[in-house]
């Protein structure tokens, strides 16, 4: 599914219910006389579970770098358009935010580690280049203002749209086992709540 900014506000304001997993009863709990249960296979169920659990764990990383973004978004300010003083004040402050947001998501990507899945780290170097080009526009846009001030309101709403038609997850979806992951994991499920949406009215 693929997820815009707008949509990302939308769910990440959702409340998600967390439940407390079920703890495996203390050896004092067992009946008098019980045998700790070692079923053939055990240790290989327990591998399995804690690779489950460390995927979730990186995807879980890597949608709360589109959450930095979507932080980032619903803080702009609306461009002020009533002087071209305000226009160009009010333009780089949003820029200010933008860029920040993006910085947060970059070195979140980066800082995520190995996951040994087959196509994971092609998909968050995509994902960081997306973001990095936005990044680069918005730094661009930036120096723009500075130099024509409120001119350049043009570059700014085109690096906003550019911005909002970010897809924030990236090819998630291409890699099997890092959406079914993503199923189970918090800040993924508050993202994609509202599916595939854009920033309007900026």
């Amino acid at each position: 599914m693929r997820v815009g900014v707008a949509g990302g506000i939308l769910g990440a304001a959702l409340l998600a219910g967390c439940g407390q997993p079920e703890t495996a009863p203390r050896p004092a709990d067992r009946p008098s006389g019980s045998a700790d249960p070692t079923p053939s296979g055990a240790a290989d169920r327990d591998s399995a579970a804690g690779h489950d659990a460390e995927l979730v764990a990186w995807v879980d990383e890597y949608c709360s770098a589109a959450a930095d973004v979507v932080d980032a978004a619903s803080r702009f300010p609306s461009i002020d358009a009533s002087t071209p003083e305000r226009t160009s004040a009010t333009a780089d402050r949003l820029l200010t935010v933008m860029i920040g947001g993006l910085d947060n998501a970059l070195e979140r990507l980066r800082g995520v580690g190995e996951t040994g899945v087959d196509g994971a780290d092609r998909m968050r170097s995509s994902t960081v280049e997306a973001y990095g080009r936005v990044r680069d526009q918005a730094a661009g846009a930036k120096r723009a203002l500075d130099r024509r001030g409120a001119e350049a309101v043009g570059v700014v709403r085109a690096t906003l749209d550019r911005f909002g038609g970010l897809d924030l997850l990236g090819d998630l979806d291409r890699v099997p086992e890092l959406r079914d992951a993503g199923t189970r994991s918090d800040t993924c499920g508050r993202l994609t709540a509202w599916g595939d949406a854009r920033i309007a009215g900026r």
